[in-house]
């Protein structure tokens, strides 16, 4: 009896509002969550195979007057912001992790992408979709970092991984949907580190695609122009990623290390760097702007690239140091990348 009792919406109701308390009250009444997290698991999951048993398209449940649709099964949706803050700390992610909740948030997330990229005629309940989406790539996130064992032990993310692979370039890597690129791209880097070996990863033409949408992305965020107090030319946000620049800039800074750590993982990568042109172009920005407005964390994430590319491929190091990949290392304090151009 008490199972059925799950069905009743006056659970439904009080898990939505336990969900946004969660969300916000991240540090309150942590025992007693921790206490509540495999209830939680257990009936977003019944909810989830019950939603898409019935049904996985958005339904208007009694709302009117152009409310958000609610879809019967999301009730999960409700519980991610408040279980993302929980995956950064150890008891409650081991508690997570024990009750099965990676499986679980990769079926929903390859759930919610079906969804995502099928044609509703619905922008408020795309743009709720493209949120849970955002927010199921930072949880990935936090089991990546802190539990990177995980990614190769568990079966679901080996799907996951193909499933990034494929979706990346099909959205705009620097159109409105900026966030969910940001994040599909550093998930999709952070986890090919730990699945190097994987068949979808060795130079299939959806690795290659994926990885050639990341170095747009990637390479696309800085741009020269003029200053505007003075006459010199300085570095700058591309206009196309300002908006979103508080966001995602995290995740373009750890984006970059990651491509960085997959180019000696993937030996064919940096053929596909060069064919880019990001190098070659990155250098040539570098040449052109002041070097005060470069700050050191963006100094440090180009330096990872070019001294990555210089290691890992002769035909790489031949192209940085034909554009001026020594003078420019020692001009911006790149003591790594001068030390490996003077290595023969």
């Amino acid at each position: 009896a008490g199972w059925k009792m799950l069905g009743d919406p006056f659970i439904f109701a009080s898990i939505r509002v336990l969900g946004a308390w969660m969300a916000e009250e991240t540090s309150s009444l942590k025992q007693e969550i921790c206490d509540l997290l495999p209830f939680f698991l257990h009936y977003a999951k019944l909810q989830f195979e019950a939603g898409k048993k019935g049904g996985s398209s958005l339904q208007n449940t009694g709302c009117s007057g152009g409310q958000e649709p609610v879809w019967h099964g999301d009730a999960l949706r409700f519980m991610l912001p408040g279980l993302s803050h929980l995956t950064t700390e150890d008891r409650p992610r081991a508690i997570l992790i024990s009750e099965g909740a990676p499986v679980l948030l990769c079926q929903y997330f390859l759930h919610q992408w079906e969804v995502f990229v099928s044609d509703l005629e619905a922008p408020f309940a795309l743009d709720a979709v493209e949120s849970t989406l955002q927010t199921a790539c930072a949880m990935f996130l936090n089991f990546v970092v802190a539990v990177p064992e995980l990614i190769s032990r568990e079966d679901c993310f080996t799907a996951l991984m193909d499933m990034l692979l494929k979706s990346l370039p099909s959205l705009q890597p620097q159109g409105e949907h900026l966030g969910l690129v940001a994040g599909i791209t550093t998930l999709g880097l952070m986890m090919a580190r730990k699945l190097s070996a994987h068949p979808g990863l060795q130079r299939t033409p959806e690795a290659k695609e994926f990885f050639s949408t990341t170095i747009t992305f990637l390479a696309g965020a800085h741009v020269a122009q003029l200053d505007p107090v003075g006459d010199s030319m300085i570095l700058s946000l591309a206009p196309a990623y300002k908006a979103a620049w508080p966001t995602i800039s995290e995740l373009w800074l750890l984006g970059m290390q990651a491509f960085a750590s997959c180019m000696p993982l993937f030996l064919w990568l940096p053929e596909v760097v060069l064919q880019s042109v990001w190098p070659q172009d990155l250098l040539k920005l570098l040449s052109c702007v002041a070097p005060a407005s470069v700050d050191l964390e963006l100094v440090t994430a180009f330096q990872g690239i070019l001294v990555e590319l210089a290691k890992t491929s002769p035909p790489s190091r031949e192209v940085i140091q034909q554009h001026r990949g020594a003078e420019l290392a020692n001009l911006y304090g790149m003591a790594a990348l001068e030390q490996g151009l003077s290595q023969q």
